[in-house]
């Protein structure tokens, strides 16, 4: 997959981007969230020189974090070109190699929350930050809101349970893996009505 050559700002610390990979056939989109030790990617496609030096400013990337052992993407270029760890849920064991393991419920980097989804992807996991929710294959927004087909669920029932723990949880933003963000302020509401 090609860099991609444009970031997007969705909120004072969220950025996003996408761009088609041929390999799976599907958009894949990538966040990053600026948090006080510098910018976390999540789920990185690469972002070209230009793109990345415009997101980041005078700060730092932190650190990558996956949301599941399917989002390996770009991730070894970036920990290569920043020279930081991989962060990876504990459930991600055996498809990818990481530096720390995020165990579900864990806070990160001072404001990032992981919310275990099982029975997504392996070790599918979100997170929470402060009025937004990022989300791997759990749901997608490729032509809609849905969630993800049970041909690529480990545990199609048991994702469908597993995704009632984000009624209980308070944002307006969803960004994806596949699919463009919902930023009207209406993702909570979005996703309530979906998974209810």
């Amino acid at each position: 997959m090609k860099p991609v050559p444009e970031v997007h700002r969705v909120a004072d610390d969220l950025f996003i981007w996408h761009g088609y990979n041929p390999d799976c056939k599907t958009d894949c989109s990538s966040a990053a969230v600026q948090t006080p030790g510098g910018f976390v990617l999540i789920d990185p496609v690469r972002l070209e020189k230009q793109a990345l030096e415009s997101m980041l400013g005078a700060n730092k990337v932190a650190a990558v974090l996956l949301t599941s052992g399917n989002h390996w993407r770009g991730t070894s270029s970036e920990k290569e070109r920043h020279a930081v760890p991989v962060y990876a849920p504990e459930g991600a064991r055996g498809e990818v190699q990481a530096d720390h393991w995020v165990k579900d419920g864990e806070r990160l980097f001072g404001k990032i929350q992981a919310i275990g989804l099982p029975g997504g992807g392996p070790g599918e996991t979100a997170y929470l930050i402060p009025g937004a929710l990022i989300i791997g294959d759990a749901l997608i927004n490729l032509d809609g809101l849905a969630i993800l087909p049970d041909k690529y669920c480990e545990d199609p029932h048991l994702l469908r349970e597993s995704l009632k723990v984000l009624l209980a949880l308070h944002y307006d933003i969803v960004c994806f893996a596949h699919g463009l963000p919902i930023v009207d302020g209406k993702g909570g509401a979005a996703i309530t009505a979906l998974v209810e």
